[in-house]
């Protein structure tokens, strides 16, 4: 699976600095349809070469290996995710209008690149690679006090119940998240259309705010 850096072909890295950004995201981006159409065991780097329109060696010029490959796609993943937590964190609004920014932007993100959540969502519990990339405790830990910095703010204007421990009303929600989109990804929860997304997400949020709530 793998590729000595010697085997690279010829003239790989003469692509403009302007272009490679571009040409890594391509690849990227074609990996995560690849990886939810085919599985990440059942497809090849030439599968994700010529979903992303390029020579199957320049694959090579920015991932060592399809290990490596997936790394960066749940790394790029769980970025944007503490990116929107961040946000979302230090915006305006009520404790209850945060979380639920929290779960619409996740929904939303299921609405817009589907294939994205199903590669997050049924291949980190698959591969190492992606326990490795993005899903380290460090990066749980950053998504659980930003959520937890929500609650605190709620309960300190006595927005929610001052009793729930901020840290494990954060791991709640976060773990109440995840399981609404697992259900909506293997087919449990009805997700067909935009409708039934938003309503899947309002039905989530309004039982977590209900219990928090003072």
């Amino acid at each position: 699976m793998s590729r000595p850096p010697q085997s690279r072909p010829p003239g790989e890295g003469t692509a403009s600095p302007a272009a490679e950004p571009e040409k890594r995201r391509a690849i990227l981006h074609a990996a995560v349809r690849v990886f939810a159409e085919k599985g990440y065991h059942g497809c090849r780097i030439a599968d994700v070469a010529r979903a992303a329109g390029v020579a199957y060696g320049l694959v090579y010029h920015y991932f060592r290996n399809k290990d490596e490959l997936l790394e960066n796609v749940f790394a790029e993943q769980w970025t944007l995710f503490i990116e929107a937590l961040a946000a979302i964190d230090a915006g305006p609004g009520t404790a209850a209008d945060k979380i639920a920014g929290i779960f619409r932007f996740v929904f939303d993100v299921y609405k817009t690149a589907p294939a994205a959540v199903r590669v997050l969502i049924l291949e980190v519990t698959r591969t190492p690679q992606g326990l490795r990339a993005g899903s380290t405790r460090e990066t749980f830990a950053r998504a659980l006090e930003l959520v937890a910095g929500v609650v605190r703010q709620g309960q300190a204007r006595g927005e929610l119940r001052a009793g729930a421990d901020p840290t494990l009303a954060a791991a709640t929600i976060l773990g109440g998240l995840e399981l609404a989109v697992s259900g909506m990804v293997v087919g449990l929860v009805p997700a067909s259309t935009e409708a039934e997304i938003d309503r899947a997400r309002q039905q989530a949020v309004d039982l977590v705010v209900v219990g928090l709530k003072a």
